[in-house]
């Protein structure tokens, strides 16, 4: 009797293993570096561990990640907001990665007041990353903005510095981030009012016939690292494994 039960568990978990293919953003660090890791794949590594399944990392820009996602050309991309324009496309579980706020920030000496989307005149220009999710209320309000959309988040430092745009919308995280690994000054920058706080989850292709099943398992791995404390000690580290 024994034995069989054995032979279940061990059936079990050779029927979770396996590998997922992940199209890895490029340029959010700390949350996911130019070589695909950071916080993201810390977490999803050991929340997968328990079921078998490995990694297999791709590093992407992040419009091509939702791109290849969603197209079924990889099994998942990580970093994604979810909101009604990515529910639609793709396929979530239940447990976010992390949460994450994004404010407006500003060269010194320009800011302003504007506290939500609804604020910001018309035909301002903001720099935001291509690809990336800003809210829902933004997305109601971004057809009135002229966007310059960049790939990488110091292109975002630059326009400011040079008066490029008149502001931009930052991840609070990876701002603090590219600015303590930038040349750049502090006090060139103010960061204004919150614009959003964005639950992050892993995104699974919709042409994936097993991404309910990696979701689940997700929200498994993820909750047992909340209850064991293996997940505050991933994000309570000032520098991930870079």
């Amino acid at each position: 009797m024994r034995l069989l039960a054995v032979l279940l568990l061990a059936l079990s978990i050779t029927s979770q293993a396996g590998t997922l293919k992940v199209a890895a953003e490029d340029a959010w660090p700390p949350f996911s570096d130019s070589q695909g890791k950071g916080y993201s794949r810390e977490l999803a590594t050991a929340a997968f561990q328990s079921a078998g399944i490995t990694l297999e990392v791709q590093t992407v820009p992040y419009a091509r990640a939702l791109s290849m996602t969603s197209a079924g050309e990889t099994d998942a991309c990580w970093n994604v907001t979810r909101q009604p324009s990515t529910e639609a496309t793709f396929v979530f579980g239940e447990v976010p990665l992390f949460q994450a706020t994004a404010s407006y920030y500003y060269k010194t000496g320009q800011q302003r007041d504007y506290r939500r989307p609804a604020d910001i005149p018309d035909g301002t220009r903001i720099a935001v990353i291509n690809g990336y999710e800003y809210g829902s209320e933004f997305e109601r309000h971004r057809r009135r903005f002229n966007l310059i959309e960049v790939s990488k988040q110091k292109q975002i430092l630059s326009l400011l510095v040079n008066e490029r745009v008149d502001m931009a919308i930052f991840f609070d995280r990876v701002f603090d981030y590219t600015m303590a690994h930038s040349h750049l000054d502090r006090s060139l920058f103010i960061r204004g009012e919150l614009n959003h706080v964005s639950d992050i989850y892993i995104a699974f292709s919709p042409a994936n016939p097993q991404s309910e099943k990696y979701a689940r398992l997700l929200d498994d791995g993820l909750r047992t690292l909340k209850a064991n404390g293996e997940y505050d000690r991933i994000m309570g580290n000032s520098t991930p494994v870079l």
